[in-house]
């Protein structure tokens, strides 16, 4: 018999199995949000209802198939957002996300907050929208202990933003901007905290303590994240100093 035959024959028994190798262990819909989950930056079950309902339905399978990758599902039912992040079970584990990179001393801020802003109003029972001038009258403040520029401070919050939306983290609804409210998930309060105590140091006192910092919920953003994080901004106030 020739290595064709053998070939042949093999997918001739296959076929009889009535299997496809890329048929996988998830129901196609599952498969779907299994992939979106992966692409990011997170599942918005206000946009995407039938994705997030089969999520729901469907999630210790797809939280199974996470696993193997060393990830981890985090879902906000009450938010209807989900998103994956590394499994911090093995340290050595390979890393398969990617983290948001390229965030200046500015972007941080805002992020920061913003993030008060979402609980503030997510404990009202209502959206988080916000415009540009509010955002520039919030972070003045910070202003006017990075920069004596005010159009030029102006322009970098502008920046900012934009950076924002393109993360997936603010929504533009006219002429302002709807928080997502993964950004509580995805900034914890214990993260949170590292940041504004990193920021009073440096002179931007006006920043608030995170409002659910008593809620002990695990970050996930970790804690070597935040370090590096300070090393940075611990550069750019020597720099500034200079």
């Amino acid at each position: 018999m020739t290595d064709a035959d053998i070939s042949a024959t093999d997918h001739s028994e296959h076929d009889e199995e009535g299997a496809s190798p890329t048929s996988g262990q998830l129901v196609d819909d599952s498969r779907r949000v299994l992939v979106a989950l992966l692409q990011g930056p997170f599942l918005d079950g206000r946009k995407d209802r039938d994705r997030f309902g089969q999520l729901l339905r469907d999630r210790a399978a797809i939280e199974s198939r996470l696993a193997d990758l060393f990830l981890e599902l985090v879902v906000d039912d009450d938010a209807q957002v989900a998103f994956v992040r590394q499994s911090e079970d093995d340290p050595d584990a390979p890393k398969l996300l990617r983290r948001l990179t390229g965030l200046n001393r500015l972007d941080s801020v805002l992020l920061l907050v913003l993030r008060q802003m979402l609980l503030t109003q997510s404990s009202r029972g209502q959206r988080a929208v916000v415009s540009e001038v509010e955002i520039q009258q919030a972070l003045a403040a910070y202003r006017r202990t990075a920069s004596t520029d005010e159009a030029g401070f102006a322009k970098e919050v502008r920046a900012s933003i934009a950076k924002l939306q393109r993360a997936g983290l603010l929504d533009e609804q006219g002429d302002s901007y709807e928080v997502s409210p993964v950004l509580r998930l995805m900034i914890g309060p214990d993260t949170a905290k590292q940041f504004i105590d990193l920021y009073r140091a440096v002179g931007a006192d006006s920043l608030e303590e995170p409002a659910d910092a008593i809620e002990g919920e695990s970050d996930a953003v970790t804690a070597t994240d935040a370090a590096t994080a300070t090393d940075a901004a611990d550069g750019e106030a020597r720099g500034a100093a200079d």
